[in-house]
C-alpha cells in the first residue's frame, strides 16, 4: 500500500517540476528572440475532388439533329459516351448501345424520369458476355423528350447496380395549364442505298382535366428498314469451304410501336403525384446477323422478318415533393414487366447463337 503512495506522489512532483522548467527556459529565450527572429511561412492547398462530369442534351438540340434510329445516336455525341457491343469479343455487334466511359453497356444505367429501365435483361447473356439487344433507349420517341441528362462516373451508390459506368436519365414533357397537342413526322433516307431508311409518326397531347388534375399522352409508331443483306460484299475476310458465301450483316431493322399516359394531381403548393402507364412493342427486322458465322439457310430465308419481339409495360407511381427551404424529393414505385419472344437459338458449343 505504501509503495503505491510512494509512486503517486513521485508522479506529481514531477508534474509540477516539468511544469516549471520550461518557464525558466522561456525567460531565458525571450531575450534572445529579440536580436534574432525566424519567420515562418505557412501554405496551404486545397484539394480537388473531381465530381462526375454531367451533360445536358436539350429539346431543342434533339429538334435541329433528330436522330434516324433513337435517341442513342446523339447521346453518343457527349464526351466520354460511345456506342459499342455487349463484350470485346465482336459478337453481336451489330446492336450497339450506350457505352460511358469504357465500363461496358452493362454498367451504363438507362432512367426514364428518373425510373430505371431494366428491359434489355430479358434478352439472354451469353456465357463470354454477349447480349444480342439494342439496349433501353429506344422507348421514347425522341419528339417527346424535354432534355436528357448523361451523368459520367461511377453511381452505383446513389442509383444501385447497374451504374458503375454513368447513368443516362431521359427526362419526357409533362402536361400543364393549358391545352397542347402535336402531330411529328420525320423520314430519313441515307445516302447509300443499301442502308435502312427510317420512317417515324407520332402524336401528343396534354392539358388540364378540371381542378388540380391535367394529363399527357403520347403514341409513336416507328420503322426502320434493316440494312441490305450484300451491304459488305467485297469487305469480308478470305471465306473458304463451307463460308465460302457468308457475309457479315449489315444493321438490323426495328419497328416500334409506344403509347403512353400520365394523370398528374397538384394537390399542394409543391406538391404532386403522378400515375403512368405505358406499353411498347418492339420488333426486328432481321439483317442476317448470328453470333458465330452460319451457313444454315435459316438466315437467308429470315432475312427482312422479326426473329425477336420485346413486348413492355410499366406502371409507376411517383410522389414529387418540395418545400419553401429548396428541399425537393421524388419517390416512386414502379411496376415493369417485359416479354421476350424470339426464334430458339443455339446455346452452347460451336452452335451458341444459330436459328
Amino acid at each position: 500500500m505504501n509503495k503505491k503512495i510512494h509512486s503517486l506522489t513521485l508522479l506529481v512532483n514531477l508534474g509540477i517540476y516539468g511544469a516549471a522548467l520550461p518557464v525558466m527556459a522561456e525567460e531565458k529565450t525571450d531575450s534572445a528572440a529579440l536580436t534574432n527572429e525566424d519567420t515562418i511561412v505557412v501554405t496551404a492547398a486545397q484539394q480537388n475532388l473531381q465530381a462526375p462530369g454531367v451533360s445536358t442534351i436539350t429539346a431543342d438540340e434533339i429538334r435541329k439533329n433528330p436522330p434516324a434510329r433513337d435517341v442513342s445516336e446523339i447521346i453518343r455525341t457527349m464526351p466520354g459516351v460511345n456506342l459499342t457491343g455487349n463484350s470485346t469479343s465482336g459478337q453481336r455487334g451489330n446492336n450497339r448501345q450506350i457505352d460511358i466511359r469504357g465500363m461496358g453497356p452493362e454498367n451504363t444505367l438507362i432512367l426514364i424520369d428518373g425510373k430505371p429501365v431494366t428491359s434489355r435483361n430479358s434478352v439472354r447473356l451469353g456465357w463470354r458476355g454477349e447480349r444480342d439487344t439494342r439496349g433501353d433507349t429506344a422507348w421514347v420517341p425522341p419528339e417527346m423528350i424535354e432534355r436528357i441528362e448523361v451523368l459520367r462516373g461511377p453511381a452505383a451508390a446513389r442509383y444501385g447496380n447497374g451504374a458503375a459506368g454513368g447513368v443516362v436519365n431521359i427526362i419526357t414533357k409533362k402536361g400543364g395549364s393549358e391545352w397542347h397537342g402535336s402531330w411529328n413526322t420525320y423520314f430519313n433516307a441515307p445516302e447509300h442505298k443499301d442502308e435502312g431508311a427510317t420512317k417515324r409518326t407520332n402524336f401528343s397531347l396534354n392539358g388540364p382535366l378540371g381542378g388540380d388534375f391535367s394529363f399527357r399522352l403520347y403514341g409513336n409508331l416507328d420503322k426502320t428498314q434493316a440494312d441490305a443483306r450484300n451491304i459488305n460484299q467485297g469487305h469480308q475476310s478470305e471465306r473458304t469451304g463451307s463460308y465460302a458465301d457468308t457475309l457479315p450483316a449489315g444493321r438490323e431493322g426495328v419497328i416500334n410501336k409506344d403509347i403512353n399516359g400520365v394523370v398528374r394531381w397538384d394537390f399542394a403548393p409543391l406538391q404532386s403525384l403522378e400515375l403512368e402507364a405505358g406499353y411498347s412493342r418492339q420488333g426486328n427486322l432481321y439483317a442476317g446477323d448470328t453470333q458465330n458465322t452460319n451457313t444454315n439457310q435459316l438466315v437467308k430465308d429470315n432475312y427482312g422478318k422479326e426473329t425477336n419481339r420485346l413486348y413492355r409495360q410499366n406502371y409507376s407511381l411517383t410522389w414529387n415533393g418540395g418545400w419553401n427551404n429548396g428541399v425537393s424529393t421524388s419517390n416512386c414505385v414502379q411496376y415493369e414487366l417485359t416479354r421476350n419472344s424470339r426464334m430458339p437459338e443455339g446455346v452452347a458449343g460451336g452452335s451458341v447463337g444459330i436459328l
